[in-house]
């Protein structure tokens, strides 16, 4: 069975393919064999070196042409693709929602067959993977997460090795609460070596301001104003998450971000929206996490439906001056839930004895009646 490394070791990995120097018909490596922590200026523990003799693979039908080399590419491109782990997270987790229910892994045993498999291939599962980072609270994200300050070293290395090498997507999942002074997004967008296609920011149901009671949405502009993309970035999504009967908010925040935010590259070039370039998706995700199930916004027994409007920017020649963007705020028009008991503990409930299945209703009587009892 192959290996699977999750995302985070596969930087380590990388650490070691990207370290790999091709000369005259024989490969020296640079073999890290210990690499725990990188320290604050990225120093490796130990690394060693040993020569290995190359071998041109002429008689695989993979080199020797008898596959077309596009066909070799793709191959190559989905062998090296990642995937999800069969380590998934806790159902009941604030961060598990499609494409995000463990930790991405990819198989990468293929780049140690052969010298001329890595040379042509080192890059895939680096530049392939989408790379996220949390702008979250602990209990908002997974326990382990992509951080400047484990990106950075490999950016360093890659780039010392390779020259400039795009990353094909970076997603960036967001409290607006880390967001809107912009500061902790320009430490992403300001890591050095870091050529970005495409970045999406990620703004959930729960990262909303005052969610928990169900306040109308609003989101404010400053970081619009202040974040400068990397220069090769071709693609700004933002993507807006609500419940779904908080639909017509979010199309009303979707419609005036795209009409009235625009976005800049370090470049000077500007970034606009259209109306094409926006899409809905929705999803159905469990109604608990961090202990407690949240009765108030169940469509079913446990479960929350999710509507989702993704925003795209991309650079607009034609636009010479940006307009100042104003902070967005959900007119009044827009009702609030109120509920008296807008979620509740698992505990509280498990302690009352109620079953699995019961909708919100039934399960507030339940609980209601069993402390009555015991009172």
């Amino acid at each position: 069975m192959y290996p699977s490394w999750t995302l985070e070791t596969c930087s380590t990995f990388f650490l070691v393919l990207l370290a790999l120097l091709f000369t005259s018909g024989n490969l020296a490596i640079r073999l890290i064999r210990k690499r725990d922590r990188l320290g604050s200026h990225g120093e490796m523990d130990y690394i060693n070196q040993f020569q290995l003799p190359s071998n041109a693979q002429a008689n695989s039908p993979l080199f020797d042409g008898t596959i077309p080399g596009e066909i070799r590419d793709r191959i190559f491109a989905f062998t090296l693709s990642c995937f999800e782990s069969q380590k998934a997270w806790d159902r009941d987790s604030s961060y598990v929602r499609p494409e995000y229910a463990a930790p991405l892994v990819a198989d990468t045993a293929i780049l140690q067959t052969c010298q001329r498999a890595y040379v042509e291939n080192w890059f895939r599962p680096w530049i392939s993977a989408t790379h996220t980072f949390y702008l979250a609270w602990e209990g908002r994200r997974p326990d382990k997460v992509t951080t400047v300050e484990k990106f950075e070293p490999t950016l360093e290395l890659l780039f010392a090795t390779h020259g400039e090498t795009e990353i094909s997507h970076v997603r960036v999942f967001a409290q607006l609460c880390s967001l809107e002074n912009g500061r902790e997004l320009s430490r992403i967008l300001g890591m050095k070596n870091f050529f970005p296609q495409k970045i999406t920011i990620t703004i959930r149901h729960h990262d909303w301001w005052s969610w928990e009671e169900d306040a109308r949405l609003h989101i404010g502009s400053q970081w619009v104003r202040d974040c400068r993309f990397p220069d090769t970035v071709r693609e700004i999504c933002v993507e807006l998450e609500s419940l779904q009967r908080k639909k017509d908010q979010i199309d009303w925040i979707a419609g005036e971000m795209a009409q009235g935010w625009q976005f800049a590259r370090c470049d000077g070039t500007k970034l606009s929206a259209k109306p094409q370039d926006v899409r809905v998706s929705r999803w159905s995700g469990s109604s608990t996490w961090e202990g407690h199930r949240w009765l108030r916004d169940e469509t079913k027994p446990g479960v929350n439906e999710y509507y989702v409007k993704t925003i795209t920017w991309k650079p607009d020649p034609s636009m010479t001056e940006r307009p100042v963007p104003k902070s967005l705020r959900a007119p009044n028009s827009f009702g609030i839930l109120r509920h008296r008991n807008p979620s509740m503990p698992v505990s509280r409930i498990r302690g009352a004895g109620v079953p699995e299945g019961l909708s919100a209703e039934e399960t507030e009587k339940l609980v209601r009646r069993w402390e009555g009892a015991n009172r």
